[in-house]
């Protein structure tokens, strides 16, 4: 997927990760933004129409030789596009390189060239050479003993070199990375000039060179939906705005959509950020209110930083309906799925809060960017919803420093999915997860009966830089009775005080949204340690006695850990229309973990 999309309820705020170079994408490039204020004015219009025009500004995408699921365009001026798509066993990828001569692809845990599991692969005089190597240095890559990665086609055109090929998820050679749902770092190179031999590749140089974040197994899909012929489009775009000289700005905008007169599912959103400001916008958070805004408080702006500036009516309980973070394109819904607009249930009024990060105090910074979202009449066989659950966004949520790998653990508990969900339980078909910068996994966890079941999703190699959706191959099931745990993981080994919960990036969160069908009135399930042992009346004030803790001694970061295992914590249960459930239990431990399958390749 790429863009977040969240029809649900919740009251907590949301950051997202910093743009550095080029969008990613899996169906459809991030629209740069000429001309913003079209799209405002033609509030429902054809949504192919509304944001064509736009496309222009984007480097041209080479056509595939087949239809794959996914692509990407991996650098910035459009000489490398990726295209693949995968099945159970096997991942098949197409690059289309703007070189006539030798292009370099592989598979990368930390983004760098080295280590790495590469391709390299050129054609000559019609014929096509292509090697499965791995690097063992800065150096030039090694040819492998065994080679797993198969050349299915090779070519040059117009646009350059096309090289079609494919390799198993796990091919069991030491050489080669595993390919899982995990976030993984695609590294790509190329070369004008073919080399003699796979020994002799002449260096690709610093531009010719990079590597992007992507999901290669749960990306979400443009080529299995089919657009309707009545689909429609509102653009939630801010134009012209003066970006300050700050290094952080939140801005806030107030939208009402249009009346619709009838049901409408909205099956599609795309971020519209404006050219040359992609390192700015930081983020997008889209917030509805569940209760009816008078009309004098539409099209407002005002400055929503600390929150000072709000408007008194728009204070308070609001909820998210999509979140776009960078590295993200346009969303596409399930076919069997939409988000419910147009009825007296469903959102009218939005506050869109756009993160823009001005690390060197620019001046002149323009910026006309938002969001497009797309709906139609033709009802969908699902409403969908999303669950908010995570560590609530709070100073309670503490992370020590010199920490490499300290693990924040939340909590929504079964009485809160027994109250809320209905007899049939409900399906999740996608899932995100969001950290800060500390962040470097996320796991979300589902229990039931004391047994925790398969995660909904596991990100071991979680990117601060890359934050997207994970649309899931087979919908998961949660019953009533079942509960769920979201676990963070964090470096702080640089850090020589304690890090807090909260909104900025030099905070932190730990976050997942679940989107499920059918929709409820459930929309959030966060928890936070209460911490009696140091303060048992405010939480608060614990908190500000572990501030004048020395936490550069072992000995009071093992004292803290000891702390956080045994306490309490408040577990929040949030629902759209209806009184909040407040709980207050101890960490939800299962009696039998969850262990990941042993995969297929024959012991040593």
């Amino acid at each position: 997927m790429n863009v977040i999309i969240v029809c649900l309820c919740l009251c907590f705020y949301f950051t997202t990760a910093k743009v550095v170079g080029p969008s990613i994408v899996t169906t459809e490039t991030t629209v740069a933004a000429s001309n913003a204020a079209d799209v405002v004015k033609a509030t429902t219009t054809n949504a192919t129409s509304s944001v064509q025009s736009t496309i222009a500004a984007t480097p041209q995408k080479p056509t595939p030789s087949r239809s794959f699921a996914h692509e990407a365009r991996l650098d910035e001026d459009g000489a490398y596009w990726l295209f693949w798509d995968s099945n159970e066993t096997h991942v098949t990828f197409e690059t289309h390189v703007k070189t006539r001569g030798y292009v370099g692809f592989g598979l990368s845990g930390n983004g760098q060239m080295f280590p790495g599991d590469v391709i390299v692969g050129w054609v000559k005089d019609g014929v096509t050479h292509f090697k499965d190597c791995h690097t063992v240095a800065h150096v030039m890559p090694k040819e492998d003993d065994s080679q797993d990665w198969v050349l299915l086609h090779g070519e040059e055109n117009d646009f350059g070199t096309i090289l079609r090929f494919t390799r198993k998820l796990d091919t069991c050679d030491d050489d080669d990375f595993k390919i899982t749902d995990d976030t993984i770092r695609v590294i790509f190179s190329y070369h004008p000039d073919d080399p003699v031999h796979i020994t002799s590749l002449p260096w690709h140089g610093v531009a010719r060179r990079g590597s992007r974040a992507l999901l290669l197994l749960s990306a979400t899909s443009a080529s299995a939906v089919t657009m309707p012929a009545d689909l429609q489009s509102f653009g939630f775009v801010k134009t012209n705005y003066h970006v300050p000289s700050a290094g952080t700005t939140y801005h806030c905008s107030t939208f009402r959509l249009p009346n619709l007169n009838q049901k409408h599912h909205m099956i599609k959103y795309e971020p519209y950020v404006q050219k040359g400001n992609e390192k700015h916008v930081h983020h997008i958070v889209l917030y509805f209110y569940d209760r009816e805004i008078d009309r004098q408080y539409d099209n407002l702006n005002f400055d929503c930083t600390k929150g000072k500036s709000t408007p008194e009516a728009l204070r308070g309980m609001r909820s998210i309906f999509l979140v776009w973070a960078v590295g993200g394109g346009t969303y596409y819904l399930p076919e069997h799925v939409g988000i419910p607009l147009g009825t007296s249930d469903d959102p009218k009024f939005f506050v869109m809060e756009t993160h823009y990060d001005n690390p060197t105090r620019k001046t002149d910074i323009v910026d006309s960017s938002g969001i497009i979202i797309s709906y139609t009449t033709q009802i969908r066989q699902h409403d969908a919803g999303m669950i908010y659950a995570g560590s609530r966004v709070s100073p309670r949520q503490i992370v020590p420093p010199y920490e490499k790998a300290f693990v924040t653990r939340s909590y929504c508990p079964e009485e809160c999915l027994d109250q809320t969900l209905p007899d049939e339980g409900v399906k999740v078909f996608a899932v995100f997860q969001h950290a800060h910068l500390l962040g470097t996994a996320i796991k979300t966890r589902h229990f039931r009966n004391g047994t925790e079941l398969e995660p909904f999703a596991n990100d071991k190699h979680y990117d601060f830089d890359f934050q997207d959706i994970r649309a899931k191959k087979h919908e998961i099931s949660i019953q009533k009775g079942d509960s769920v745990s979201v676990e963070c993981t964090y470096d702080s080994r640089y850090k020589t005080k304690p890090t807090f919960g909260g909104i900025s990036t030099q905070e932190e969160m730990c976050v997942s949204m679940l989107l499920f069908y059918p929709r409820t009135k459930l929309n959030g399930c966060v928890s936070s340690p209460k911490f009696e042992a140091i303060n048992t009346n405010n939480s608060y004030l614990a908190v500000e006695t572990m501030k004048q803790w020395d936490w550069s001694l072992p000995s009071v970061r093992r004292h803290f850990k000891s702390i956080l295992a045994e306490t309490d914590y408040d577990m929040i249960c949030t629902r759209i229309h209806m009184n909040h459930l407040h709980y207050t239990k101890k960490r939800i431990v299962p009696t039998t973990t969850y262990r990941e399958p042993r995969g297929n390749c024959p012991t040593q």
